[in-house]
């Protein structure tokens, strides 16, 4: 049997899963972001580690991964943060940790009894859009995201 520092071993799992997330793999599906045809792989909502919170329950002013898309090979996460009661911030994020969009938009809901809902972002995409999703990063950015199941599904 081989010998191997534990140590490396150790540093090397916690360095590369440091932003390891549950995702809800049953959740997942196909929609545009972009303008491109996109994988959205949800973050569960779940007590368990690597879960979170329904937008509808996140603290205020706490960053959270809420999905994970793939768009044209890459990978951009979705972080959102709550700023009020019905705000929030939209964050899309590269795999190196670049900001493709940012913007705010306010919750509506739509059926209550199910947890429908959207929210309209409305920002900017960044100076690193266009080199890797070949965007114009100049133009005013609008995304929707709807959710069903407060959150459990979106789109």
């Amino acid at each position: 049997m081989a010998a191997y520092d534990d140590g490396l071993k150790e540093r090397a799992v916690s360095s590369t899963f440091r932003d390891a997330a549950l995702f809800g793999v049953e959740a997942s599906g196909t929609t545009v972001l972009f303008g491109k045809a996109a994988l959205r792989l949800p973050v569960a909502i779940s007590d368990n580690p690597g879960g979170r919170k329904s937008i509808h329950d996140m603290p205020q002013s706490e960053p959270t991964l809420t999905g994970v898309y793939v768009v044209d090979l890459q990978v951009v996460r979705e972080v959102l943060t709550r700023t009020g009661d019905a705000s929030y911030e939209a964050e899309l994020v590269s795999k190196t940790g670049q900001t493709l969009f940012e913007g705010m938009g306010n919750l509506e809901h739509i059926n209550p009894e199910i947890g429908y809902s959207s929210i309209t972002f409305k920002g900017k995409y960044k100076e690193l859009a266009p080199t890797l999703l070949g965007l114009e990063a100049e133009e005013p950015a609008e995304w929707t995201r709807f959710t069903i199941v407060w959150s459990g599904i979106a789109w």
